[in-house]
């Protein structure tokens, strides 16, 4: 299985790179051309799978730019919907930014996935929690079982409509971690009574 990164910064680089390591073959694609990459069209048309780490915005921008070629393939959606201050959370028409981004392109399975934490856990998961969001079981299957063989303990819930819950998850995160100024290095576990 071919996977492409739509965007090469910090996020998408970090788990290319975790997909890598576990033996997947990973396209990376940006807007501008650089030593690595290919352009975004490129990698979208030639990937099964593709994650989506761009900020929320360029986001909608740039799935506009890749119509038909992401028909009937999986977009995992990493992106938050948050604003660059940290003081709003962005809710395009009331709904969650995943559900924004599939009315864009209705032909392509959105699941909401690798949002919730910060990149050093996506770079070392350790067995820490990460929910699944979709409408596709078979999607939604397929990348629980992607993000478990990163490393990552995963739970899949069923409907796009749970990525606003999920994208508070994220936000809360990044509340702790930068608002309040505690360290970057936490994560989210589930564990039995």
């Amino acid at each position: 299985m071919k996977l492409g990164i739509l965007g090469a910064g910090k996020v998408g680089r970090t788990l290319g790179e975790q997909f890598e390591r576990a033996g997947y073959e990973v396209l990376y694609g940006t807007r501008t051309e650089r030593e690595g990459t290919l352009t975004l069209q490129e990698v979208a048309s030639t990937s099964d799978v593709l994650l989506l780490c761009t900020p929320f915005a360029a986001a909608v921008d740039l799935l506009p730019t890749l119509d038909g070629l992401l028909d009937g393939k999986v977009l995992i959606d990493v992106t938050n919907p948050i604003a660059i201050e940290f003081n709003e959370v962005e809710r395009p028409d009331g709904v969650s930014g995943a559900e924004y981004l599939q009315r864009l392109i209705p032909d392509t399975k959105v699941v909401k996935a690798f949002n919730q934490t910060g990149v050093e856990n996506l770079g070392d998961p350790n067995g820490s929690v990460m929910f699944v969001a979709g409408e596709d079981e078979e999607a939604v299957r397929l990348v629980v079982e992607l993000s478990n063989e990163i490393g990552f303990d995963t739970h899949p819930l069923h409907g796009l409509k749970l990525a606003r819950e999920l994208e508070g998850l994220a936000w809360l995160w990044i509340h702790h971690a930068v608002k309040e100024r505690k360290s970057r290095d936490f994560a989210f576990y589930l564990t039995e009574r």
